[in-house]
């Protein structure tokens, strides 16, 4: 899945302290607050162009695919589909918390909401445009353990009020890699929806990288969906045109 950074104030210090080592002894808040940071700095960058594969299966049968270029830039995103030709005429726009679908064919926008399925697939928009961690949720408790031999810590991350994803997220954090392993994420009825893993992880400079996500639906339990993440370019800032994230700009494409 995209992700948006947001800092802390934290010394980083917190974070260098988090080693392998590290693993052993007793976590306080603030390091595992200062690690969600971390993770939160070198997990995407904030300004960026990427291509993204989307596969929708139910058990090992393809239901559906897509494939589509993602532009972000601070917390504004434009995603714009490239496969199948069917779908060549959509755009997703996000400007902060608005999103809208952008039909090109029609010239013809609809308003959108980041809980409804992207495309009819187990995925969300929050779950494909940008998740901001520490600006969305705040940690509400955390315990040691390990998950497929990794040292990590599970973080219960509690929605604040004006967020507009899951009611809560509770995500394990690998200490030794210092990365996202898995989020399981829940509604406000407090149902599991949805099992979100990360596959191994590239370095694109000073970013870890997801090459691939998985995201398995809990109420369809044959369902899941797979994201790939490739030709990651991050981008200075004054590099993507602020232009580019207006509903008057896509009105000018074909």
């Amino acid at each position: 899945m995209n992700y948006k950074r947001w800092m802390i104030g934290l010394g980083m210090s917190c974070v260098a302290a988090l080693t392998p080592a590290l693993a052993v002894a007793k976590l306080s808040l603030a390091d595992v607050q200062a690690l969600v940071a971390h993770i939160e700095q070198t997990v995407y960058p904030d300004s960026s162009i990427s291509s993204y594969r989307l596969t929708h299966f139910n058990k090992d049968a393809v239901l559906k695919s897509f494939s589509f270029e993602m532009t972000m830039k601070d917390n504004n995103s434009l995603l714009v589909m490239q496969w199948p030709a069917t779908s060549k005429h959509k755009y997703l726009l996000k400007v902060g918390n608005n999103l809208w679908m952008y039909f090109s064919d029609v010239r013809r926008s609809i308003r959108l909401s980041a809980k409804d399925s992207f495309m009819g697939t187990d995925a969300n928009n929050y779950d494909i445009m940008q998740i901001s961690l520490l600006k969305d949720y705040t940690v509400g408790g955390f315990t040691e353990t390990s998950l497929d031999g990794d040292p990590v810590v599970k973080v219960e991350l509690i929605a604040k009020p004006a967020t507009e994803g899951y009611a809560k997220i509770i995500s394990w954090m690998s200490l030794r890699q210092q990365r996202m392993l898995q989020n399981e994420c829940y509604s406000i009825s407090g149902q599991l929806i949805k099992t979100i893993r990360y596959g191994e992880a590239s370095d694109v400079g000073p970013y870890r990288i997801a090459n691939s996500v998985r995201i398995t639906s809990n109420v369809n339990k044959d369902r899941s969906t797979l994201m790939e993440v490739s030709k990651v370019q991050p981008k200075q800032a004054d590099e993507i045109k602020n232009l580019i994230f207006t509903l008057g700009y896509l009105e000018t494409m074909d």
